[in-house]
C-alpha cells in the first residue's frame, strides 16, 4: 500500500485564502519527502479535509437513506442492490490516508519545538479526525505502522478499538499541549489567514478536539467490553467545554471551477451553473421527517428542499412506472431563485463554508452522555436535546457567507412551535410519557431515540457518512422492514439483496488496492451483510 503526500498548496495562503490564485503539486514522488514548509501544508490539509468530508457525505447519500434513483435513468447497478465490491467508495480510504499523511509531515517537521505546539497540536487533531472516519467505515485498519512510507510499505492493521483508544490520548494531549502553550509568550500564534477553521482561536481548537474526543468516548462506552475504559474518561471532558459554534471550513470559495465549495457542487450546480444530480431526488423516508408523515417541519423542510413539500420523492430501488423524474433545471436540494442567486439550507451558495462538524452534533452528543449518565446533568440531556434541535435550525438558516440570518428568539419560537406542531411524538417532545401503545416503552430508550433521531436529520445531507454511523450504531431512526410497509418505514432499498433484518448493509468493504499491495495484512472474508464495526452491538 503506498501512502501519498499530494498536498494542493494554495500559492496566497500566507496572505489571506480569498486572495488564492495557483495551485501547486508539492510531492509527485510518493515515497520521497515533499520540500514545502509545515505553514504551507497545514492550512491545505485542513482544505482537503473539507473535500473529503463532502466526499464521505456524498458516498453515503443512496446507502444513508437520503437519495433516491430517479425515472428514466439506468445503471444504477450496486447503488440499488448494495452488492457493492472492493471497487466501490475507494475514494475514501486513498483520500483519507493522504490527508492524514499531510497532518503527520506537519507533526515530523515541527519535531519538538515547543513554540510550535500550536501548529502541532492542531496537526495532531485532525490527523485523529481522520483515521477516526476511516475506522467508522473499515474498523480494523493500518494505524500504528501506516504513512511511513518506504519503512513499511504493507502496514500492519490494528484493531478498531485500539486506534479509537490512541485517538482519544492523541486528542487529550493536544488540548494538553495547547493549555500549556496558551501560558508561553514564545509561542507561536496561528495567523487567522492561515487557519480556513478557526481562524487561529485556540480556545475553539480546544472544543473542537474535545468534542471529537466525547464522540469518541460515546461510541466506545456503548461496547461491553470498553465500558469500564470509557466512562471514567467522560468526567475528563467537562473542563474543557465543547463546540459552541459550526465547525466550517472556508478558505474563500469562490464561484470558479475547483475553487467552489464542494458541497454546493454536489448538491447544487457547478461554476458554470451546471445543475448537479441529474439522476438523483430526495427519498419519501426523508420528506417525511418534514412534511407532516412523520414530523411537521416546515421551517426546515422548506429551505432544504425545492418545491417543499411537494418535492419528487422515491424510494431507493424502485425503478417501476411510479418513480419520479427529478425537479427540471435545479436539484432537489437547492432552493435559490437561480443559480446566480444564493440560498438557504444545505446548498446555499458557492462560497458557503464546508461543516467539519455542526454544533447540532456537538449538542446531541452532549445530550446522550448525560442521558446514560456519562455526564452530570441536572435534566437528563433535555437542554442539550433542544439545543441541538435549535442549532440545527440556525445552520440551516445561516446564508451563503455563513452569517445566521436568524436571532436565538427565533430558534426558541421554531422549537416551541416544532414541539407544538408533533405534540405527541417523544421524538421531538423529549420528556413525553410513555402510553400503552407506543413502541418504545423505556424512559432511557425514547430519550435515546429521541436524540439519535433528531442527530440524523441534523446531520441528513450535510455528513450523511456519521448519519449513517449513528444508525448502524444504535438502530435509530427506527426501520421497519417487513416487505408491507411504505416507503416512509424505511431508507433501505427496494432492490436490497443485504441479509441483514433491515435490508441495510452494516459495512463497505476494503479497497482492492490493499488486497493487491497489501494481502498478507489486510482483513480476509469481510461481508457487507455480517461483519460489523466494533461500536455496532445493537
Amino acid at each position: 500500500m503506498k501512502k501519498i503526500l499530494n498536498c494542493l498548496l494554495i500559492s496566497a495562503v500566507v496572505i489571506g485564502f480569498s486572495s488564492c490564485e495557483k495551485f501547486l503539486d508539492v510531492n509527485t514522488n510518493p515515497n520521497s519527502a515533499t520540500t514545502a514548509t509545515a505553514a504551507l501544508v497545514l492550512p491545505q490539509a485542513i482544505v482537503g479535509t473539507a473535500s473529503i468530508s463532502n466526499t464521505f457525505s456524498q458516498s453515503y447519500s443512496y446507502p444513508a437513506g437520503m437519495f433516491a434513483n430517479v425515472a428514466g435513468v439506468g445503471g444504477y447497478g450496486a447503488t440499488l442492490t448494495y452488492a457493492y465490491t472492493t471497487s466501490s467508495f475507494t475514494g475514501l480510504w486513498t483520500s483519507t490516508l493522504d490527508n492524514a499523511t499531510d497532518y503527520k509531515y506537519v507533526i515530523d517537521q515541527n519535531g519538538t519545538d515547543a513554540t510550535l505546539a500550536y501548529s502541532t497540536s492542531i496537526a495532531r487533531i485532525m490527523k485523529a479526525f481522520a483515521f477516526a472516519r476511516m475506522v467508522d467505515q473499515y474498523n480494523d485498519i493500518p494505524y500504528s505502522k501506516a504513512l511511513l512510507g518506504t519503512a513499511a510499505l504493507t502496514p500492519t492493521y490494528d484493531k478498531a478499538e485500539d486506534v479509537y483508544k490512541d485517538l482519544v490520548k492523541e486528542t487529550t494531549e493536544a488540548i494538553a499541549a495547547i493549555t500549556a502553550a496558551q501560558a508561553s509568550a514564545a509561542t507561536q500564534a496561528i495567523a487567522s489567514t492561515a487557519d480556513p477553521l478557526f481562524k487561529g482561536d485556540m480556545d475553539k481548537w480546544k472544543r473542537f478536539a474535545n468534542t471529537l474526543r466525547l464522540r469518541l468516548l460515546i461510541k466506545m462506552a456503548g461496547v461491553p467490553a470498553l465500558t469500564a475504559y470509557a466512562t471514567p474518561l467522560f468526567a475528563t471532558t467537562a473542563s474543557v467545554g465543547y463546540l459552541t459554534d459550526d465547525a466550517l471550513v472556508n478558505p474563500g470559495y469562490l464561484k470558479e471551477a475547483g475553487r467552489m465549495n464542494p458541497v454546493y457542487g454536489s448538491l447544487a450546480a457547478s461554476a458554470t451553473n451546471v445543475r448537479s444530480q441529474t439522476s438523483a431526488t430526495t427519498t419519501k423516508w426523508m420528506l417525511a421527517f418534514y412534511n407532516g408523515v412523520k414530523f411537521n417541519d416546515v421551517a426546515r423542510g422548506s429551505v432544504i428542499f425545492r418545491a417543499f413539500p411537494n418535492t419528487p420523492a422515491n424510494q431507493l430501488g424502485d425503478e417501476s412506472a411510479g418513480a419520479v423524474a427529478p425537479i427540471a433545471t435545479y436539484t432537489a436540494w437547492f432552493t435559490g431563485a437561480d443559480f446566480n442567486t444564493t440560498a438557504l439550507g444545505v446548498a446555499k451558495g458557492p462560497t458557503q463554508g464546508a461543516v467539519i462538524m455542526l454544533k447540532a452534533e456537538s449538542d446531541f452528543l452532549q445530550a446522550e452522555a448525560q442521558a446514560r449518565g456519562y455526564i452530570t446533568s441536572g435534566d437528563a440531556g433535555l437542554a442539550a436535546f433542544e439545543n441541538g434541535i435549535k442549532a440545527s435550525y440556525n445552520y440551516l438558516y445561516k446564508n451563503a457567507s455563513d452569517v445566521a440570518t436568524k436571532t436565538a428568539a427565533d430558534a426558541t419560537t421554531f422549537l416551541n412551535d416544532y414541539k407544538a406542531n408533533n405534540a405527541t411524538s417523544w421524538n421531538v417532545n423529549y420528556t413525553l410519557a410513555p402510553l400503552g401503545t407506543d413502541y418504545n416503552q423505556s424512559i432511557l430508550g425514547r430519550k435515546i431515540e429521541a436524540i439519535i433521531t433528531q442527530k440524523y436529520i441534523a446531520l441528513a445531507n450535510i455528513q450523511n457518512d456519521e448519519a449513517f454511523n449513528e444508525y448502524r450504531r444504535t438502530a435509530w431512526p427506527r426501520v421497519v422492514t417487513n416487505g408491507a410497509n411504505p416507503p416512509t418505514d424505511t431508507f433501505a432499498s427496494k432492490s436490497s439483496v443485504a441479509t441483514t433484518p433491515d435490508k441495510i448493509i452494516t459495512r463497505i468493504l476494503y479497497p482492492q488496492e490493499e488486497y493487491n499491495l497489501n494481502p498478507s495484512n489486510v482483513p480476509t472474508n469481510i461481508s457487507l451483510y455480517t461483519s460489523k464495526i466494533f461500536w455496532d452491538v445493537n
